[in-house]
């Protein structure tokens, strides 16, 4: 667990810059693909609190892209932080807290999407389900579905439980590497539809929900 004192407010736009800038110039089509579109969802903030079992409490911030491109193809970023024990002062403008979980997860498949009939400025998107992710966790490591290796399999091998104390998983070490179709299987999500402005490049929150084992 990483110990820092910012202020949070520079801190998430950091990590919200951050990722958009990595989200466009990693995610993209076919070589000759052009970009027809970027949207940006709002933030979302999620708060757990694990007391009085556990003494300790989660804020997670979320924030989605979409870039779509002519070939019918596109990259959905969903990047994550989260933090515990996050102590906001009221006088100032410091904040304390402990850095937990970082990610940003990019998923890659193809689209069909059409004008809303209702409003013109609306574009309708039916996002079929992805065939690539590729995903940094924490900065500790990452795994690309298109570019598989042991190392990846290793780290992403199914947990046999979790930590009470601290939340983290617990991997025994008999359990065999994972393999890219598996982590596809157990990652990837449902085909969805989602909905952007075109004029105003935001996009509506989008519901991904994976298929259950």
């Amino acid at each position: 667990m990483k110990k820092f004192t910012k202020i949070i407010t520079v801190a998430m736009m950091a990590v919200l810059g951050v990722a958009a800038c990595f989200a466009f110039g990693a995610c993209g089509g076919g070589a000759e693909a052009k970009v027809t579109g970027v949207y940006l969802s709002p933030a979302q903030m999620s708060y757990v609190n694990m007391r009085p079992q556990y003494n300790y409490y989660l804020t997670t911030f979320t924030q989605q892209e979409l870039t779509l491109y002519d070939d019918g193809t596109y990259c959905l970023v969903v990047s994550s932080s989260t933090f515990s024990a996050l102590e906001l002062s009221e006088s100032t403008n410091d904040a304390k807290g402990n850095e937990r979980d970082n990610s940003i997860v990019k998923y890659y498949g193809t689209y069909t999407s059409a004008a809303n009939e209702l409003d013109e400025d609306l574009l309708d998107i039916e996002l079929a389900k992805p065939t690539r992710i590729v995903k940094n966790v924490d900065g500790n490591y990452y795994v690309d579905t298109a570019n598989w290796n042991d190392t990846m399999g290793k780290n992403t091998r199914v947990p046999s439980g979790y930590d009470p104390s601290t939340g983290n998983p617990i991997i025994d070490e008999s359990t065999p590497n994972q393999t890219a179709e598996g982590y596809l299987k157990l990652n990837a999500f449902k085909a969805v539809s989602a909905q952007a402005n075109a004029k105003k490049a935001l996009l509506d929150w989008v519901k991904i929900e994976v298929e259950k084992a």
